[in-house]
C-alpha cells in the first residue's frame, strides 16, 4: 500500500479550478518531484496535502486513512509535515529550542541532535534562527518538519536562493531524509538540476491538472512537457 494516495484531488476558489482532479500515490521511501508553471497549481495540491486548505473535492489517504479534512496541526500528529517558500523561523530562538518544540507533536520522535546532523546544522544549535544565513534557514526549516518524526514531507521550492553548492547540499539532506528515516517525499521545485537526479517519479501540473507523470527521464521526453514547460 502507498503511503500517501492523492485521490481526485480538486480546488476551486471562485470559479477558479486550481486543481483539478489529481491522482497520485506515494510509496514509503520514495521521492516525488511536482513540476510546472507558476500558477499551475502545485502549492495549492501541497496546501491540501498539508491540511492549510480543504479540498473542494477528492481524499487524502494516509496508510488508508482519510486526512483530508484534518488541520495541519492534527497532520503534523499523524504524519505529515512540511516546509514553506518562505522561511518561517522563529527569529529570536536558538535551533535547538526550535527542534525541541517540533518533536513536541510526536511522541517517537527523533532527538534534537539527530534531526540536526541529518540536514547539516548540528554545529548551529545553539545559534539564534535570524543569526543564519538565508540556505542555513531553509535547512533549519527542513529540520522543524522532521523534528515531528513525519512519514510524508513536503518541501516547497526548498532550493530557492540557494547557490551551486549549497544546492548540492541540499539534494545530499533530501536523500538522506529517504534513506535513514524512510520518509516519502514530495517535493515542489523550479531549479530541474536540483530535483531530477533526486526523483524516483515526476508529477508535471498544467493549468490544475496532471499533465504528465512518469520517471524524469520520460517526463523530461514528454513532447507535452517540452511544449508546455521544459522547452527545447
Amino acid at each position: 500500500m502507498s503511503t500517501l494516495v492523492i485521490d481526485a484531488l480538486s480546488k476551486d476558489f471562485g470559479g477558479v479550478h486550481a486543481v483539478k482532479d489529481v491522482s497520485v500515490s506515494v510509496d514509503r521511501g520514495r521521492i516525488l518531484g511536482l513540476i510546472g508553471p507558476n500558477g499551475s497549481g502545485k502549492t495549492t495540491l501541497l496546501n491540501m496535502i498539508g491540511g492549510t486548505i480543504a479540498p473542494t473535492a477528492g481524499r487524502v489517504l494516509l496508510d488508508g486513512a482519510d486526512v483530508s479534512r484534518l488541520t495541519p496541526h492534527r497532520k503534523v500528529r499523524r504524519g505529515i509535515a512540511r516546509t514553506f517558500q518562505t522561511t518561517r523561523l522563529l527569529a529570536d530562538w536558538t535551533v535547538r529550542e526550535t527542534l525541541e518544540l517540533a518533536r513536541r507533536a510526536r511522541p517517537d520522535a527523533p532527538s534534537a541532535e539527530r534531526t540536526a546532523r541529518i540536514v547539516g546544522v548540528e554545529d548551529d544549535l545553539d545559534r539564534v534562527g535570524s543569526s543564519l544565513p538565508s540556505a542555513v534557514q531553509r535547512l533549519v526549516m527542513i529540520a522543524t518538519a522532521l523534528a515531528a518524526a513525519p512519514q510524508v514531507v513536503l518541501l516547497d521550492e526548498p532550493a530557492v536562493g540557494m547557490d551551486v553548492a549549497e544546492t548540492d547540499h541540499l539534494q545530499d539532506v533530501v536523500a538522506r531524509v529517504r534513506d535513514e528515516l524512510e520518509a516519502s517525499v514530495i517535493v515542489v521545485e523550479h531549479n530541474m538540476r536540483f530535483l531530477m537526479p533526486l526523483a524516483d517519479e515526476v508529477v508535471v501540473m498544467a493549468s490544475g491538472s496532471v499533465l504528465s507523470a512518469g520517471t524524469p527521464e520520460h517526463v523530461r521526453n514528454d513532447p507535452a512537457v517540452i511544449a508546455a514547460y521544459l522547452g527545447s
